[in-house]
C-alpha cells in the first residue's frame, strides 16, 4: 500500500468515514475498501504533527515522566464514528495523540499551564480539565487539543493533535479500565459495558481523588468508609482482585528492550491464544511511512477479527512504551496494589 500525505478533501473523508461505519456487509465491498485505505492514509498524515507535539512535550517533563504518542485505531474510529452519530470523521480531534504522565495532579496542571503559554505556533483549540470536573465513569486528566501550523509548508496544517495529561495515579486506573475492557470487549472507558465494573471503577477514581485532594466523580459516596464499604462489596462480588490477576500473568512478557531507543513501535495482540501472544513490529523514528503501512495492513487482515487488536505507537524506548500503554501488555500491577491499599 503506497501512503499519501498531500492534503485531503474534509467531504471525501467524512464520507470514507461514513461508509466504514456501514461496513462491508452493505454490499458495497470495493467502496468499503477503498474508504479503508483512505481513512488509514489520512490517519497517517498525522505523523508528523504528533512527532511535533511529542518532542514539545518531552522538553517540558522530568526524568522520571513518560512521554509517549499512538494514531488511533481503525476499530476505535469506527467504534467512535458510530457512537456518536453526530460526528463527522474529518472532525474527529484524536486521531493523533500524545499522552504525558506526570508525578502528581499538580505537576500535570503545572504542565499544561507551560506547554499552554509557551511560544509555539500552532493553536490551542479546545482545553478540557477532567480533574477538577471528572466524568461520571471516573475518568480525570488534563486534555488539550491543537491544531498544527507551520509557516514552512501547509501539508500538514490544521491537522489536530490531542494531548492527554494524567498524574501516576490517574493513569493507574485508566490503564486498569482499558486492560479490563479489552479482556471483556466492553468499551468500559466510554461508559459501556458491564454495570458492576463500571460502578468499581468510578469508585476506585473517587478513592484515588481523595488521595490526590481533588474533586469527587459525582454519585460517588462523600464519605471515606462508606466509599471504601462498597469497594470492598464489589471486589468480593465480582472477584476483582482474583480477575485483574488473571489478566496480568496472561500476557507475555517481553524480553531484550533496553537498547531499543526512539522507534514507532506496531503492536499485535491476540486474545484468542492463551497465555495471550503479542508481537512487536520496530521501525525507524523516521520511517513512519512503512510503519503506517504495516499498520493499516495489519489492520485489513484482521479486521473481521475482534480478537485480534493492533497499534501503532511510539516512544523513547519499548521499555517507556510498557509504561505509557501498559494495557497491551496487562501490566496492572499497580492498580492491584492500589485496590489492596484501598480495602485493608
Amino acid at each position: 500500500m503506497t501512503l499519501i500525505t498531500s492534503n485531503f478533501d474534509p467531504e471525501d473523508i467524512d464520507r470514507a468515514g461514513d461508509i466504514l461505519v456501514a461496513g462491508p456487509q452493505s454490499g458495497l465491498e470495493d467502496e468499503w475498501l477503498k474508504a479503508f485505505i483512505l481513512v488509514g492514509q489520512w490517519r497517517a498524515s498525522h505523523s508528523r504533527p504528533l512527532n511535533t507535539f511529542r518532542a514539545n512535550l518531552r522538553r517540558r517533563v522530568g526524568g522520571g515522566d513518560i512521554v509517549a504518542q499512538r494514531l488511533k485505531r481503525l476499530p476505535s474510529i469506527i467504534a467512535k464514528l458510530e457512537r456518536l452519530d453526530w460526528l463527522k470523521l474529518s472532525r474527529m480531534q484524536d486521531i493523533g495523540g500524545c499522552r504525558a504522565v506526570v508525578s502528581g495532579a499538580d505537576e500535570a496542571f503545572r504542565l499544561a499551564a507551560d506547554f499552554a503559554d509557551s511560544r509555539i505556533r500552532h493553536e490551542l483549540v479546545s482545553y478540557n480539565n477532567y480533574i477538577d470536573r471528572p466524568r461520571t465513569t471516573g475518568y480525570r486528566g488534563l486534555h488539550m487539543v491543537y491544531s498544527y501550523h507551520s509557516d514552512r509548508t501547509d501539508r500538514w496544517n490544521g491537522l489536530k493533535t490531542e494531548i492527554q495529561i494524567r498524574s501516576q495515579l490517574q493513569h493507574q486506573w485508566a490503564t486498569a479500565v482499558e486492560t479490563v475492557g479489552t479482556f471483556t470487549g466492553d468499551s468500559l472507558k466510554s461508559g459501556i459495558g458491564d454495570r458492576d465494573w463500571l460502578r468499581f471503577f468510578a469508585l476506585m477514581s473517587a478513592a484515588i481523588a481523595r488521595r490526590e485532594g481533588t474533586n469527587p466523580v459525582p454519585g460517588t459516596p462523600a464519605n471515606r468508609s462508606e466509599l471504601v464499604s462498597e469497594i470492598a462489596r464489589h471486589d468480593q462480588a465480582l472477584g476483582i482482585s482474583y480477575r485483574l490477576a488473571v489478566f496480568q500473568t496472561v500476557a507475555v512478557q517481553l524480553q531484550d528492550i533496553r537498547e531499543i531507543q526512539d522507534h514507532w513501535f506496531g503492536l499485535e495482540l491476540d486474545l484468542a491464544l492463551n497465555p495471550v501472544q503479542i508481537s512487536v513490529e520496530i521501525f525507524d523514528a523516521n520511517d513512519w511511512e512503512s510503519a503506517n503501512v504495516w499498520y493499516s495492513d495489519r489492520e485489513s487482515e484482521n479486521r473481521d477479527n475482534p480478537l485480534v487488536i493492533v497499534v501503532l505507537v511510539s516512544s523513547n524506548s519499548l521499555a517507556e512504551l510498557r509504561r505509557a500503554y501498559p494495557n497491551f501488555f496487562a501490566d496492572i500491577s499497580q492498580f492491584r496494589q492500589l485496590l489492596q491499599e484501598t480495602v485493608q
